[in-house]
């Protein structure tokens, strides 16, 4: 967005560094005299000047965009065969002009010649000449115009496709399979296909023929007596040959698997100590006569009994528990520490007895002495028995543990570190505080400050505005007193207020015009040409 200069910009002589003429897609419709743009499409600096024409005509002008510097281009053209061109804005020449020259070359350009470095014209010779070879035979020689001929051989055909596109193809392959069937029973043989060769271009080179023979199917099981391992199985044919052992093995700690005295009689149980090794569901009673071990975790859907522990490593049950929490950790209420020692007494030889972790709240701020210090509390603070404490010992400050939660009240002081921190309250008129304690400042009105309407109330009678307006020399003035009640009062100096001059109406951009202020209290802006009322606002602070 332009920042809009309601008056002439007087750089007072300095340099403008780094700056870029207003760009447009097109030129616009009209402009002023001396205003200059930059055409985008055209890639050109124009200027708006009051005649275009050259020579200019001031009878009939015609005023618009022409490119920056075009009246003093190129004055004359002077050609090779002597056609004089003059551009000159009082004596140029007029009408069309048409600047013609020979080349050196002589020849007309066609589709066969072409105009060489030497500016010659030269004829493409499209003679070729080329030599056929191949793995063998005599190699041929092919001139322009002649056909080469590639025909297809062995398994190979060849054939022209669209785009001069030449074709070779490998022939489809075809083969009849044959099959046959056969029944062998055990110990009789089929022939079957175990490999097959082929060369680098996929052909079939060979074939190996292998005999298979089934084996008997006439086996007995036999299990041994005398096993070193586990169960051992002989798999005995019909001449009561072992053809191969089975050997069966439990897994230790699991299951056991052994050989038993009697022939073909495997005993198959448990070990003494059994390790399970995941999950273990019973449905019923179980009892373990030694040791349980649990690794892992489990769950219980029913009550556990747990007899009542002795050891430090064993497991309580619940009204174990239940004695041991009994009084400890409890919370005991408020303490004022307003007097020393506070309420109730924690401190001196007096006090009461608390069991490890009971503690209170401070609800007044106050210092609590003990034999070894003095320690301050604030509201909100917490206090730890760190050990049980027994009546009447007094305790040091040590057998307790203090939190410090600064709940106070939040205090005013000329430092932070002399400020009291803590619990606040907000005005209202000046703060929002949502339910999570997130605090906001509200817009500040400043009483130093107004907004006065650039118009002519002042003129008016009874005056409406503190503002007059007036005319005079090609400016509009609009003049503001400043020691009006509705503003800084009979006292206020101009010297002593900043201003800015807004449009009334969105979007309510700055614009700058002549400001000046007198040695009293009246400040006046000034505007070239006619400015009518009530279009800009001057906001004005008062330092």
């Amino acid at each position: 967005m332009a920042i809009q200069y309601l008056n002439t910009v007087d750089l007072n002589q300095n340099q403008l560094n780094q700056a870029v003429i207003q760009n447009v897609g097109t030129d616009p419709a009209t402009g002023v005299v001396g205003q200059i743009i930059f055409n985008t499409s055209a890639d050109t600096l124009k200027q708006y000047v009051a005649d275009t024409q050259n020579p200019p005509v001031p009878a009939s002008p015609t005023p618009g965009w022409i490119e920056v510097g075009a009246t003093s281009a190129v004055e004359s053209i002077n050609t090779t065969n002597g056609t004089f061109i003059n551009l000159a804005p009082t004596t140029r020449t007029t009408g069309n002009v048409i600047i013609t020259a020979d080349l050196s070359a002589s020849g007309t350009a066609d589709n066969t010649t072409f105009l060489r470095g030497d500016n010659a014209w030269a004829v493409v010779d499209n003679y070729v000449s080329w030599t056929l070879t191949g793995d063998s035979g005599t190699p041929e020689s092919v001139s322009s115009g002649e056909t080469v001929d590639i025909a297809g051989g062995l398994k190979i055909t060849t054939d022209i496709a669209a785009n001069r596109t030449l074709n070779i193809v490998h022939d489809l392959q075809t083969q009849t399979d044959t099959t046959t069937t056969g029944s062998p029973s055990a110990g009789g043989t089929f022939t079957t296909v175990d490999s097959v060769t082929r060369d680098t271009t996929g052909h079939v080179t060979g074939i190996n023929v292998k005999t298979i023979t089934l084996p008997r199917d006439d086996y007995s099981i036999v299990s041994k007596t005398n096993a070193t391992a586990g169960a051992d199985v002989d798999l005995v044919d019909s001449g009561g040959v072992i053809d191969s052992t089975v050997n069966f093995i439990g897994t230790a700690g699991e299951i056991v698997v052994a050989q038993s005295a009697t022939p073909n009689k495997i005993v198959i149980s448990q070990p003494s100590d059994v390790t399970i090794g995941n999950d273990l569901q019973v449905d019923n009673d179980a009892t373990v006569d030694g040791s349980l071990t649990v690794v892992g975790t489990g769950d219980f859907t029913g009550q556990v009994t747990v007899p009542t522990a002795t050891a430090g490593t064993s497991a309580p049950n619940l009204a174990q528990v239940e004695l041991l929490v009994q009084g400890v950790g409890v919370f005991q209420g408020g303490y004022n520490a307003t007097t020393d020692p506070g309420v109730p007494v924690i401190s001196g030889a007096s006090n009461i007895a608390l069991d490890q972790g009971d503690y209170y709240v401070v609800t007044h701020d106050g210092d609590i002495t003990f034999s070894d210090t003095t320690v301050s509390v604030e509201v909100g603070d917490f206090i730890f028995a760190a050990a049980a404490i027994t009546a009447n010992s007094d305790p040091a400050s040590t057998e307790y543990t203090f939190v410090i939660a600064d709940a106070n009240v939040a205090g005013a002081g000329a430092t932070d570190g002399a400020t009291e921190k803590g619990v606040a309250g907000f005005d209202s008129a000046s703060f929002t505080v949502s339910s999570t304690g997130w605090v906001q400042l509200k817009p500040q009105s400043n009483p130093y400050g107004a907004k006065v309407t650039l118009d002519d109330g002042g003129s008016a009678t009874p005056a409406t505005s503190p503002c007059t307006r007036a005319e005079s020399g090609g400016l509009t003035t609009f003049t503001i007193d400043l020691t009006d009640a509705s503003l800084f009062g009979t006292s206020a100096l101009a010297s002593n207020v900043k201003a800015e001059i807004t449009q009334i109406a969105a979007p309510y951009e700055t614009v700058y015009a002549d400001v000046a202020r007198s040695g009293s209290g009246t400040i006046s802006f000034a505007f070239t040409g006619s400015v009518a009322s009530d279009v800009y606002a001057a906001l004005l602070i008062y330092v």
